[in-house]
C-alpha cells in the first residue's frame, strides 16, 4: 500500500514537472496530453486517473506557481494580527513579497499574461479560486478599517493590479515606468517604499 501511494505521488510530481518544462519552454500553446505524458514517461491514462482531467493537471501546476495561491495556503497557519500595526505589517509583507516574487519569477509572469490574453477555462478557474482564497486576507482588514469607511478592497485592487501591469509592461517595453527604472535596485526599492507609504496613509484615514 505504501509503495502504491509513493508511486502515485512520484508520478504526479513527474507530470507536474513535465507541464512546468513545456510551459517554460513553449508557453501554454505547447501543452498537450500526449506531449506531457511522453515527457513524464507515463501512460496518459494516469493523467485522468490521478487528476481527473488534463485541465486539472495544468491547474495543479498553476497553483504551485501562483504567488497568491501559495501565500494564502500559508496564511491559515499564521497568527491572526492582534492590532492595527500588526495588520499593516502583514499587508506590507504580502504586497512587497508579491512585487519581489513577480519581478523575479518569469513563469508567474507568463501565467498572468496567459490569464490576460486568452479565454481559458483553466485560468478562469484559477482566477476565481484566487479571489475566494484572497477573501481571508481582506476579511482580516475589516475589523481595523471598516469603521473608518475605508474600502481596502479597492486599494488592494489598485496595488496588486499596478504591480502586475508595471512589471509586465517593463518586461516587454524597457525598464522605465513613471521615470522609475525597475532594472535598478533603487528603482525597485522606491516601489517597496511606496507600498509602505500607501499602507501608512490607509491606516491613518
Amino acid at each position: 500500500m505504501e509503495k502504491n501511494i509513493k508511486d502515485k505521488e512520484q508520478t504526479k510530481r513527474r507530470l507536474i514537472a513535465a507541464v512546468a518544462h513545456v510551459f517554460k519552454n513553449e508557453g501554454h500553446t505547447g501543452l498537450g496530453v500526449n506531449k506531457i505524458a511522453r515527457l513524464a514517461g507515463v501512460d496518459k491514462k494516469l493523467i485522468y486517473r490521478y487528476f481527473g482531467s488534463f485541465d486539472r493537471l495544468v491547474e495543479a501546476y498553476v497553483v504551485e506557481t501562483d504567488y497568491w495561491m501559495r501565500f494564502v495556503d500559508q496564511l491559515h497557519e499564521l497568527k491572526v494580527p492582534e492590532n492595527m500595526q500588526e495588520m499593516k505589517r502583514l499587508l506590507a509583507y504580502v504586497l512587497k513579497n508579491q512585487f519581489r516574487y513577480f519581478y523575479e519569477d518569469k513563469e508567474m509572469q507568463r501565467l498572468i499574461l496567459w490569464e490576460l490574453a486568452a479565454k481559458s477555462d483553466i485560468m478562469r478557474s484559477i482566477h476565481h479560486t484566487r479571489e475566494v482564497k484572497g477573501q481571508l486576507l481582506l476579511e482580516m482588514t475589516d475589523r481595523y478599517l471598516q469603521k473608518n469607511d475605508v474600502n481596502f478592497r479597492a486599494i488592494a485592487a489598485l496595488l496588486v493590479g499596478g504591480i502586475y501591469y508595471m512589471i509586465l509592461h517593463t518586461r516587454n517595453n524597457g525598464s522605465m515606468f513613471s521615470d522609475i527604472d525597475l532594472s535598478k535596485q533603487e528603482g525597485r526599492q522606491a516601489i517597496l517604499d511606496a507600498i509602505d507609504s500607501i499602507l501608512e496613509m490607509t491606516f491613518k484615514l
